[in-house]
């Protein structure tokens, strides 16, 4: 993701400081779909306007006058011709629980800490999934059609995904289950393989060295 263009388009709703885009990309609609950090807002800004797609302007707020900086021209071109660029479609299973799960049984680690995580996820999905909702109705958010879509797909994504908790915390509760399909009878090799390293590492530490017995 271009992060000069997602910048250009923050600064489309309204001029804007780089504070108010820290708070954009911490808690707005920026910040829910790119991991843009504050520490590389600053250095970008200055980059833009030396590229002179966008200008700083002065404004007043509450009797004070700040910088915000605004899209010249050639920055609502530039950003124009972004959006019209075909977007790469992302990996839908991008995420690190979910991988870490795929090398749970071969590592042999106990079900009940995979528990936690996965209870730990849905408590983060339902507090995500309010805040998405009331985000909605605050009154104060700028969001039109094209916004309204975005956070439709967002519910969307987290009702799925606690829909997935909702079977998987369950099944992970009850027995361990055999594979659904293990043609290489990997799951008794995978055993021994980590229980005869493991062996063999205890075997090393309980046995003195020849230089401790000199």
């Amino acid at each position: 993701m271009d992060s000069e263009h997602v910048i250009l388009g923050v600064i489309s709703f309204t001029p804007c400081s780089g504070y108010d885009m820290k708070a954009e990309f911490e808690k707005g609609g920026a910040g829910m779909l790119s991991a843009l950090s504050f520490g590389s807002i600053y250095p970008r800004l200055k980059q833009l306007e030396q590229n002179g797609l966008i200008e700083v302007q002065q404004a007043e707020s509450e009797g004070r006058r700040r910088k915000v900086y605004e899209l010249t021209a050639q920055g609502w071109q530039d950003l124009a011709q972004w959006l019209e660029q075909p977007s790469d479609s992302p990996p839908p299973m991008r995420d690190e629980l979910l991988l870490k799960m795929i090398f749970w049984g071969p590592a042999g680690q106990e079900r009940t800490t995979l528990l936690e995580h996965l209870q730990a996820r849905r408590r983060e999905i339902q507090q995500m999934l309010h805040e998405l909702r009331a985000w909605q109705k605050n009154g104060r958010s700028f969001i039109d059609e094209y916004a309204e879509l975005v956070f439709s797909y967002g519910e969307s994504r987290l009702e799925a995904e606690l829909a997935w908790l909702a079977k998987a915390i369950p099944q992970l509760e009850g027995p361990e289950r055999p594979p659904l399909q293990d043609p290489n009878d990997l799951a008794s090799t995978q055993k021994a393989r980590r229980t005869r390293a493991l062996e063999h590492q205890s075997n090393e530490a309980s046995t003195p060295s020849e230089q401790s017995q000199e």
